[in-house]
């Protein structure tokens, strides 16, 4: 095609003029890619945060000392180990951390359905830890599931759950710990207590036949087994005279008289498995007109005050004895550490020690002042109304359940 010169300027300046706008479009194409890049990008980042933020008002409030809350359920006891233990524990969780206010401390109760609905009262206000002396060991397993099932931890103290429960808890991975004493460590401190008499200037070999003729009240072949390897390790042999695991004081006290009369001088110790079969058989010895510590010993298990008083006047040679001082302070640390998910032991001893004549007076005061600062502060509850009277309708059978520690 031939152009004439004028218009082949105008073709020149057409296709120069589509050039131009056709290089101008490409560069300007990759501006509307990168701006909805951009936005694509703070509408993320702003997601991730709402996303952050929201997983933060949901994530629960942590466990701590400060925080938790911890529930007492105790039974009612006899002896007053429950009370004692009830008062001192409270202060101990204080001092290690707990707040006061955050304590739910349940009136003690010798039924064991009101104890159930204590405990779903503690778990119903949220309670992260319960601690429960049982009135009856039967429903320990069941306590236990109930209070895991809630997500919560449980120390017993004062009760007896059994090998066999405690073996289920570590098998099962239930959050539980025991804090008690068993027979053998209470045997420990008997025997220990017989070493002591061993060293006096009449021995425990009072008629010199190199036997020690022995009454055995409760223990069984525990007992025995423990007593004829104690005296061998003191020159002597056992010689059994008698064995009964009645619990009533008054055949106790029978049967003691029997095997003294029939044995007679033959009869140089009482080894009870109890605090009330040492006192029945210490009325049985005082009956046959026997001296304690200087021709017979009688040791017991477990310590209050007429057990003190008994040994301060030579009726009795020794007993054993569970400080609640200390086991209010295992028990204290051991919350702290189940708060804090330290604690893996699901057993914990009981701290033990003898009472013998040379100690029993400080042990008596010691008891005595407890009891007074109870009394003291329960009659000051009652002027103001603010304790409740005990139940009438009380299960004295629950209350007998409730296990020695």
């Amino acid at each position: 095609m031939y152009l004439r010169k004028n218009d082949r300027w105008k073709y020149l300046a057409a296709v120069l003029l589509s050039v131009i706008l056709l290089m101008a479009g490409c560069g300007r194409q990759p501006a509307a890619p990168a701006a909805e890049q951009a936005s694509e990008d703070t509408t993320e980042a702003a997601s991730k945060a709402d996303t952050e933020q929201a997983a933060v008002a949901e994530e629960p409030e942590k466990i701590t000392v400060e925080n938790a809350l911890v529930g007492l359920c105790f039974a009612r006891s006899e002896t007053g180990d429950n009370e004692y233990l009830f008062r001192s524990l409270q202060d101990e969780l204080v001092q290690r951390g707990f707040s006061e206010g955050n304590i739910t401390a349940q009136e003690l109760t010798g039924r064991s359905s009101r104890q159930q609905e204590e405990i779903d009262e503690c778990l119903a206000k949220g309670c992260s830890l319960l601690i429960i002396a049982a009135v009856d060991d039967k429903e320990i397993p069941a306590m236990a599931d109930k209070i895991e099932a809630a997500g919560a931890g449980a120390i017993f103290v004062n009760c007896t759950p059994g090998d066999d429960e405690i073996l289920r808890w570590t098998e099962q991975d239930i959050h539980a710990v025991w804090i008690g004493s068993t027979y053998a460590q209470e045997l420990a401190i008997q025997m220990n207590i017989l070493y002591d008499c061993s060293g006096t200037e009449r021995g425990i070999d009072f008629n010199g036949d190199g036997r020690v003729g022995t009454l055995l009240v409760g223990g069984g072949e525990e007992a025995r087994t423990v007593l004829e390897e104690t005296l061998r390790d003191l020159g002597s042999e056992l010689y059994v005279l008698g064995e009964t695991d009645s619990r009533d004081p008054e055949e106790i006290s029978s049967y003691t008289q029997e095997i003294l009369n029939t044995h007679k001088k033959e009869a140089e110790l009482i080894l009870c498995s109890s605090e009330s079969s040492a006192q029945a058989a210490s009325d049985g010895v005082q009956l046959r007109h026997r001296l304690v510590g200087r021709d017979i010993l009688v040791i017991g298990i477990g310590t209050h005050e007429d057990t003190c008083t008994a040994i301060i006047n030579k009726l009795m040679s020794g007993s054993t004895f569970v400080d609640f001082y200390e086991q209010s302070k295992l028990t204290a640390v051991a919350a702290k550490d189940m708060v804090e998910g330290n604690q893996a032991k699901k057993t914990i001893a009981d701290v033990i020690f003898k009472v013998t004549e040379e100690n029993a007076q400080e042990v008596l005061d010691q008891l005595w002042k407890t009891r007074n600062e109870e009394e003291s502060e329960t009659a000051g509850t009652s002027d103001t109304g603010e304790e409740e009277s005990a139940d009438p309708d009380e299960d004295s059978a629950d209350s007998e359940s409730t296990a020695d520690s």
